[in-house]
């Protein structure tokens, strides 16, 4: 693993997260015709759930920052979504920040919706070595 700045780090972490979460809407958008209208909302609620894909992510714990309920992971490829990298990803729920610490390994799902990317099934598979 390379050692890398922490500001780099952040600041890498975040560019990507914009890009991934920033690029998410634009591709709804395009998709939809301009006919659209209320009474379609069930239709559209069930598009929005086809279009929910799940991918497995393997990596070890950098940091967490509770008050933006993200942790920061250094993950392996996911195959099909993106290259190995680290970056930021939403948990949904405080309990999985209470669960992890850094340089745990985990493994979980990435949930990606139209206007979502957010971390769930999370599973601590190696303990990190400290004892805080």
């Amino acid at each position: 693993m390379r050692i890398i700045s922490k500001t780099a780090l952040e600041a890498r972490a975040m560019l990507l997260s914009i890009l991934v979460l920033g690029f998410l809407p634009l591709e709804i958008v395009g998709c939809r015709s301009p006919e659209s209208h209320p009474a379609a909302s069930s239709e559209a609620q069930g598009a929005a759930q086809s279009a929910t894909k799940t991918y497995r992510l393997e990596g070890t714990v950098v940091s967490i920052d509770r008050q933006q309920k993200r942790i920061v992971v250094d993950h392996k490829e996911i195959p099909g979504f993106m290259g190995a990298m680290t970056m930021p990803y939403p948990v949904v729920d405080d309990q999985t920040l209470d669960r992890v610490k850094p340089r745990d390994e985990i493994t979980a799902d990435v949930v990606a919706t139209s206007s979502d990317v957010h971390l769930d099934n999370i599973v601590v598979v190696k303990k990190s070595d400290t004892q805080k």
